[in-house]
């Protein structure tokens, strides 16, 4: 375990604003989290955990929270990126799975990366998301068909009512980017995850991931500094069609904009020389809203998860 005082948030978020918490605490093994009730008692502040600081938005300034980094997984006892652990498989109505454990540090193209080789399929859909794979979990993230939470077959957390224990299928609620404990607590944190991913060709795979891709490449900012789409999709609707539609396609604040290739997708540019504010960003987000309920009658709900400031 290691605690570091008064962290920049801005620089561990793929939107890259943020103020400062009261601390991190980084966890690199399970044996961290017997620690981290004392570590908190000692920081104060509430709980935050963060990962890969994607599909978020920290507000400025002095923020009354202590950052939880749980990186377990993410690099073994010589430094180098941890791999899965493979538990053996299981046959399936329609064919084998192999069951993983993987650390919710691991990074999510590292994983994708190591399951393609192996030809383990049900995440190359998630090809070009960012992040870890705590957060994959905690945001069911899913793409072209994909979503984590069905893959899932048992996940150890820890929370402050009952420290660190497993859960199966039971213990869980998930459905369109939404996932959540069934058990009652204040926060919780995942450590790791078993997953179980069908056996299938590996070029088969290569295939469909790169053609993914392209898609992805194709019609989202990938390479500009955005929290990925900040509003879920209506059922049957595109929040990108309705927000472009609305107008909203490159509309600018400061810093801050919607992309002119996906309009769901709020970007920071860090090159103007303006200093990117969250304001600046709530202030988009809260008029994109507006415009879509005054033109379509449609409420619009985050996807992009906010972290407020003390106030």
């Amino acid at each position: 375990m290691n605690i570091i005082d008064r962290p920049e948030l801005a620089g561990l978020t793929t939107l890259r604003l943020g103020g400062r918490a009261i601390a991190a605490i980084r966890l690199d093994s399970l044996d961290d989290c017997e620690k981290l009730p004392e570590a908190l008692r000692l920081t104060g502040g509430s709980a935050h955990v963060l990962g890969g600081g994607s599909n978020l938005l920290v507000h400025d300034g002095d923020l009354p929270i202590t950052v939880i980094r749980p990186l377990m997984g993410s690099r073994n006892a010589e430094g180098r990126p941890a791999e899965p652990e493979i538990l053996g498989t299981e046959d399936g109505p329609d064919g084998r799975y192999t069951l993983l454990r993987v650390g919710a540090g691991m990074r999510m193209p590292f994983l994708l990366s190591w399951t393609v080789k192996r030809g383990l399929a049900g995440l190359e859909g998630l090809v070009g998301v960012p992040g870890r794979v705590g957060g994959a979990v905690a945001m069911n993230a899913g793409s072209y068909g994909c979503s984590t939470a069905p893959l899932m077959r048992s996940l150890t957390v820890f929370t402050p009512e009952r420290g660190l224990h497993e859960l199966g299928p039971e213990g869980w609620v998930a459905s369109y980017r939404h996932f959540s404990l069934a058990e009652p607590c204040s926060w919780y944190m995942s450590a790791s995850v078993v997953l179980a991913m069908k056996q299938a060709d590996p070029a088969e795979l290569r295939r469909i991931m790169q053609e993914n891709f392209q898609k992805k490449k194709s019609g989202q900012p990938v390479h500009e500094h955005t929290a990925g789409c900040v509003f879920k999709n209506p059922e049957g609707q595109s929040a990108g069609r309705l927000l472009d539609a609305a107008g909203m396609k490159g509309r600018r604040r400061g810093a801050l904009y919607f992309s002119e290739m996906h309009a769901n997708f709020l970007a920071h540019d860090t090159k103007c020389g303006i200093e990117g504010r969250s304001e600046d960003a709530l202030a988009l987000i809260a008029e994109a809203r507006a415009a879509v309920r005054e033109r379509f009658g449609i409420e619009l709900e985050m996807e992009v998860r906010e972290w407020p400031a003390w106030r």
